[in-house]
């Protein structure tokens, strides 16, 4: 009989989703869902997470938790009570703080301790990137220089090993020409988005381009914008299905994060052909590499001479270079076998 892995994460995400049926395929998995609707359920959900965790704790093999938060706490503590290896997805938040759009674990005082004591007891943690890690933030002035989970748990030890995120080049393909001079952006559009997609930016720099068309893909109906330019379009959250169409008729996909993890969103436009532009932030810069256009500082004037500079290229030859990079680099097949390999290590030791 399979051994038997405890997975746990809190929302039911399509990564979330992809990762149970890749390690389904060698484990039996006890799926756990931590999610409150509001504050004050997690310290509910916390006792009942106990006893689950309490009763089942001892015939696993492994404790999985996707990210790091109220949630993996205990998974971590039960691990090391029971002598059991703990590993941790990192994601993104539970590595950073942003003070200016208050955003990030760390950046919340409670929240931070839960997140540090689960990055200190994990066995194992396998970020979604390396600058999720530790490295030098440049892309604006308003918040730490540096960001990272080593920069916030000083003195961790914790062993990590980075497994980028996978996409499915058959799923996502171009299903129409795209529409010149077309950009396109894909967020859940809410007061904290506005300003952490660099939606703000857009609006601005919209206004110095009336013959380019700029989509906003997830509207929210309550949101109200500040005199918003002509040519942005907002359209209401679609499922995945539907967006095929909306990225192969676009020619561009912005990506201009204040910060990030490995955005989904961007790796799906370049499947369907999409240039993208993006912040030098997370993994953006590596995901793009060499097939579109960085913008290394939130500054209105360089992002408008990137624009620029991206309507004037070869959008032909840079649509299929957006494709096979992440043909090459980014897949589901690539993400199980090095996730698999991972478990394994981590189970034997």
């Amino acid at each position: 009989m399979p051994e038997k892995i405890i997975y746990t994460h809190p929302f039911l995400a399509t990564f979330v989703k992809k990762d149970i049926a890749f390690l389904s395929e060698d484990y039996r998995l006890s799926v756990y869902e931590f999610s409150p609707k509001k504050k004050w359920q997690v310290p509910l959900l916390l006792i009942k997470q106990f006893f689950v965790l309490l009763f089942k704790t001892p015939s696993c093999k492994l404790l999985v938790t996707q990210f790091a938060g109220y949630h993996s706490f205990l998974p971590c503590l039960f691990g090391k009570i029971y002598g059991k290896p703990s590993l941790v997805i990192l994601g993104g938040t539970d590595c950073v703080s942003f003070p200016s759009i208050n955003y990030g674990n760390f950046n919340k005082k409670i929240l931070a301790w839960f997140t540090e004591k689960s990055h200190k007891w994990a066995t194992h943690l396998s970020p979604v990137d390396e600058s999720l890690v530790y490295g030098p933030y440049t892309y604006h002035d308003n918040d730490y220089p540096y960001q990272g989970y080593k920069y916030f748990c000083p003195g961790i030890k914790t062993p990590h090993t980075t497994i980028y995120n996978g996409y499915d080049p058959q799923k996502f393909q171009r299903t129409k020409q795209p529409i010149p001079k077309t950009f396109v952006t894909i967020a859940i559009i809410n007061k904290i988005n506005y300003y952490r997609k660099g939606l703000d930016l857009i609006i601005e720099v919209a206004r110095k381009f009336p013959d380019c068309t700029f989509t906003f893909v997830g509207n929210n109906p309550e949101m109200r914008y500040p005199d918003l330019p002509k040519n942005i379009v907002l359209v209401p959250f679609m499922p995945n299905e539907k967006l095929l169409d909306v990225y192969s008729s676009s020619t561009f996909y912005l990506q201009l994060s204040i910060c990030e993890g490995f955005p989904n969103a961007l790796c799906e436009a370049m499947l369907c052909g999409c240039i993208p532009i993006g912040s030098a932030v997370a993994a953006i810069p590596t995901i793009i590499g060499d097939t579109g256009f960085i913008l290394k500082r939130k500054e209105i004037s360089e992002l408008e001479s990137v624009i620029n500079s991206a309507i004037k290229s070869d959008t032909e030859i840079l649509s299929k270079k957006a494709r096979k990079q992440i043909e090459q680099n980014f897949t589901e097949e690539i993400r199980k076998k090095e996730l698999l390999q991972l478990v394994r290590k981590i189970c034997v030791h």
